[in-house]
């Protein structure tokens, strides 16, 4: 038994700044994930750090049997998604740097966690599976954010499915992640996001990511409701909910490289936690460290030498720990690892995780319901 990294595509350019693109996938064969590498250059104005390649990927989709979406994502959610199954990636280049190469590495994981052998694909009892990928590298502004900078060329992918070879294991199923409810932030707004009967769930994700919005700005509570007030299993305010993700999932960590203006606000990649990190060898300056809150907190500059304002740019490796990753909270009353805390909505009158938000919530960003549902029978 083994696992086969099978290249799909390798230095595959897009066809396009703007389009779809469409990969076949293997038709026989346990898949228990798909890596997709991306790598390109930026544009050419280093002021404008809003909008990164993650963000330019707009969908990724597996599909199969024609129109049956096993996996929909997008590029934030799924770096997001791969964080909370226990799929780091630390390390790789988030970089947005005037003109500079960007290079970002996605892992669509189709187990509870990266090369789980429980859950898997079987290709071969599917027909048509397809990735999908959505993208407009031209893109200038992204989720409220608006001073980035088009992409003059297409990037390149590598495409590779991992697969489990000369295996007696028979799966037990595979994990569908999609979004399943929406809805537009108000103040003091109150919302029952409905969940729809049938599936299994083994997890539940809010997402809240846009620019002077998120969870540490206008979130008053998250209830998790079963029979219409029946059973609520879960009520729990904004901190509480951040202590609760610590325990369960311990501080991600991400880093990106970026030409930094002083005070200015980026959308940093994780809502809560700490951001630091060197800058260009023999430069006079440094990061004043931050405490991330919200998702566009300014972290000034400081020289290096005497302590006080830089006032200026330089090229930065930000350092980041945290949780909150693309302002992504998993719902903590199910753990992914213990089917004993997943949710048979089958056997259940109705289900839903009501929103409350506070009187300073804004009227502009989407909140969205991400589910990771337990498929353990195929059509």
């Amino acid at each position: 038994m083994y696992l086969q990294r099978r290249y799909l595509q390798e230095n595959r350019a897009f066809a396009g700044l703007t389009g779809l693109d469409t990969i076949d996938l293997p038709n026989k064969g346990l898949l228990s994930g798909i890596e997709l590498r991306v790598w390109g250059s930026n544009g050419n104005d280093a002021t404008k750090p809003d909008v990164w390649l993650h963000d330019r990927i707009t969908k990724i989709e597996l599909v199969v049997n024609g129109s049956k979406v096993v996996k929909s994502l997008t590029g934030e959610q799924l770096l997001a998604d791969m964080l909370y199954k226990k799929t780091p990636h630390l390390g790789h280049d988030m970089k947005n740097m005037n003109a500079g190469s960007c290079e970002e590495f996605f892992y669509i994981n189709l187990g509870r966690f990266y090369h789980d052998l429980d859950y898997l694909l079987d290709l071969g009892r599917v027909t048509d599976p397809e990735l999908r990928i959505t993208y407009n590298f031209a893109a200038t502004s992204q989720n409220g954010w608006t001073n980035g900078v088009a992409m003059t060329a297409a990037p390149s992918r590598n495409v590779i499915c991992h697969l489990l070879r000369d295996s007696d294991i028979v799966p037990r199923g595979y994990i569908k992640t999609s979004e399943i409810y929406r809805f537009i932030s108000a103040a003091s707004r109150q919302e029952n996001m409905v969940i729809a009967r049938g599936p299994l769930y083994s997890n539940l994700y809010l997402q809240w990511w846009y620019n002077g919005e998120g969870f540490g700005n206008g979130l008053d509570h998250i209830e998790l409701n079963l029979n219409s007030d029946d059973v609520i299993p879960m009520r729990i305010g904004v901190t509480e909910l951040e202590a609760e993700l610590v325990r369960l999932y311990g501080l991600f960590n991400m880093a990106q490289q970026v030409t930094w203006t002083d005070a200015q606000a980026y959308p940093h990649p994780l809502e809560s936690g700490r951001v630091w990190g060197p800058v260009a060898a023999g430069l006079d300056a440094e990061i004043a460290g931050a405490d991330l809150w919200n998702n566009a907190i300014p972290a000034p500059l400081r020289l290096t030498s005497t302590g006080g304002a830089h006032g200026g740019q330089c090229p930065v490796r930000a350092e980041y720990r945290g949780v909150f990753p693309f302002s992504v909270a998993a719902i903590p009353h199910f753990n992914p690892l213990d089917e004993r805390t997943w949710i048979d909505s089958s056997k259940l009158g109705d289900f839903w995780v009501r929103v409350e938000l506070t009187a300073g919530a804004g009227a502009s960003a989407t909140l969205k319901l991400l589910g990771d549902e337990a498929v353990t029978e195929y059509p």
